[in-house]
């Protein structure tokens, strides 16, 4: 049973580092991914339902579009939940992974608060 647990968990693990590899373009070390932590309801910056840190390195934050509402006050205030976070903790990145349908003016809106950040704050949209 538990050597069954553990196979679920390493195909768990490996499906979150090609999520992280090739949907996000994470172009982390493979060492990187030895140590995968996550963060749910209010442990998750922005109340997100889910983050991910990988590696101490990386941030993932997890939305959909039907959580961001006021969207004009609540996608600033999560993008910046985001960055404050990964700043607190030494993190290097931050993808916020969004998912729902953004209209090209949302999509627009979240790339100009995503550029006040610098190069290591990227959005992804499912």
């Amino acid at each position: 049973m538990i050597e069954g647990l553990l196979n679920d968990i390493d195909i768990f693990l490996q499906k979150i580092r090609e999520f992280a590899s090739d949907d996000l373009g994470c172009g982390c070390p493979e060492n990187v991914f030895e140590q995968i932590r996550f963060l749910r309801g209010e442990a998750s910056p922005g109340n997100t339902n889910l983050g991910i840190v990988i590696g101490e390195r990386l941030l993932i934050l997890f939305a959909d579009e039907g959580e961001i509402k006021p969207f004009e006050s609540e996608m600033p205030r999560l993008i910046l939940s985001g960055v404050t976070y990964r700043d607190s903790i030494g993190l290097n990145r931050f993808r916020l992974v969004l998912t729902g349908p953004f209209t090209k003016e949302q999509k627009t809106s979240i790339e100009r608060e995503i550029a006040k950040y610098g190069d290591k704050v990227h959005s992804h949209y499912f």
